[in-house]
């Protein structure tokens, strides 16, 4: 299994929705694991039986392991609800650079470029935004403005005294509960200004 070693209260990371869910591994036997049930933005994963699940882990060396496993089951031990899963398979171990993934909330300056000239996008005000996530190919955004995906978007992210306007386009769309929209977008390409 690429040496990888599966510990009580290791932190896992289960991929499924194009979301990641937060869990821990409860209890390891000989040819099942069972983890908690996993969460994002206080949203419980629901699974069931026969589903497979992907899942990233992060040893204590430093390692990502990413590897799949089946859901075998559901129970409850101690007014803790878990998944009993089968033991990891396809496991693949992940250099750092693919798996760069920064969970932050921050403001966002952006502009919606689609149908624009490049004069028309130096007159228009930024809108304001938040950036959810960031990784190394793109980042998720919240804001009120509805895009659609393919949008072409102007992004200015400020940083320590440097300013970074990259742009992008939007590949993903969800709703939010307070009529706001999460954005997935790929960052094409950048520049940087040294001072804010």
């Amino acid at each position: 299994m690429n040496n990888l070693k599966l510990a009580v209260n290791s932190r896992i990371e289960v991929l499924k929705n194009e979301n990641i869910y937060k869990a821990l591994i409860i209890d390891t036997e000989e040819d099942n694991i069972k983890i908690n049930i996993p969460v994002y933005n206080d949203e419980d994963l629901m699974l069931s039986r026969g589903d497979t699940i992907k899942i990233n882990l992060y040893s204590e060396e430093g390692k990502c392991y990413s590897y799949n496993c089946d859901v075998l089951s559901h129970g409850k031990d101690n007014n803790v609800i878990y998944y009993r899963l089968s033991m990891p398979y396809n496991v693949k171990n992940i250099q750092r650079r693919d798996f760069f993934r920064v969970s932050l909330l921050g403001d966002i300056e952006y502009i919606n470029t689609i149908n624009m000239t490049e004069e028309e996008i130096s007159k228009m005000p930024y809108s304001i935004g938040s950036m959810i996530d960031l990784s190394g190919s793109g980042l998720k955004v919240k804001v009120k403005e509805d895009l659609k995906k393919g949008d072409h978007v102007l992004i200015k992210l400020k940083l320590t005294n440097t300013c970074i306007i990259v742009k992008s386009e939007i590949v993903r769309v969800e709703s939010t509960e307070d009529n706001q929209r999460l954005y997935g977008i790929n960052l094409l390409i950048y520049h940087q200004k040294n001072q804010i």
